[in-house]
């Protein structure tokens, strides 16, 4: 199971989060001039290499507010070439796609119609510029890959038993979860009644989705998407 170091997190975390406290501090000051200097500084972290979970929310929060688009990619990325590029975007909306299936799937335990998957997609991820056809032809990609199956009440991006079992375990780990998002694996143990098999199959699957994060000693759990505190 990968480990990722948390201390190392709070370090970019720290910096991530004075450097947005002071331009929005600048902000509250001043005009036009504060806004560019915010925009500078925001773009400059978007092109940092890696952000954890939780600094990429917080960065995005910060996009949000000063009206930056979501994506700090180029736009040409999201939009479907005419001619050279075509099947590189489709593997790419194709990612795009399990990805978002995939938590849409783990909260409404449900498989899903290309129709409201669609409306859902263009209202979620607005930044990709492409047509309920582009869409029906990554799924088909997808499909004849047996990465998801097409199903007549739907997609399903992953087993339904597996989706469950994702939202029943979080659900029970919730009330334990501290305002920072951490939670130590003996206590996942006592909440959670299933063996420690499955319980390990869980964790190495919430890591590798980067849902959780395991301490370099395995001694807790960190959830940046359920912390509550600052």
């Amino acid at each position: 199971m990968e480990v990722k170091d948390i201390s190392e997190q709070d370090k970019h975390k720290a910096r991530y989060k004075a450097l947005g406290k002071k331009l929005k501090r600048i902000q509250d000051d001043s005009t036009q001039e504060v806004q560019e200097q915010l925009v500078k500084g925001v773009e400059s972290l978007s092109s940092t290499t890696y952000l954890p979970e939780d600094l990429a929310t917080y960065l995005l929060s910060l996009k949000r507010e000063i009206s930056l688009p979501v994506s700090v990619l180029p736009s040409s990325l999201f939009k479907r070439p005419v001619y050279i590029g075509r099947e590189e975007f489709f593997h790419r909306l194709a990612s795009e796609l399990i990805s978002f299936g995939v938590a849409y799937q783990r909260v409404y335990l449900l498989p899903i119609k290309l129709s409201q998957l669609t409306t859902l997609f263009h209202k979620h991820r607005p930044w990709w510029k492409c047509d309920i056809q582009d869409i029906e032809k990554a799924l088909d990609i997808l499909n004849k890959e047996k990465i998801i199956q097409n199903t007549p009440d739907g997609f399903l991006f992953e087993p339904l038993s597996m989706s469950s079992d994702v939202k029943d375990f979080l659900t029970l780990i919730s009330r334990e979860i501290n305002e920072f998002g951490e939670i130590s694996l003996v206590s996942v143990r006592k909440l959670v009644p299933w063996n420690n098999t499955k319980i390990d199959a869980m964790l190495e699957l919430l890591c590798s989705n980067k849902i959780c994060i395991l301490d370099r000693n395995k001694e807790f759990l960190f959830f940046p998407e359920l912390k509550t505190g600052s």
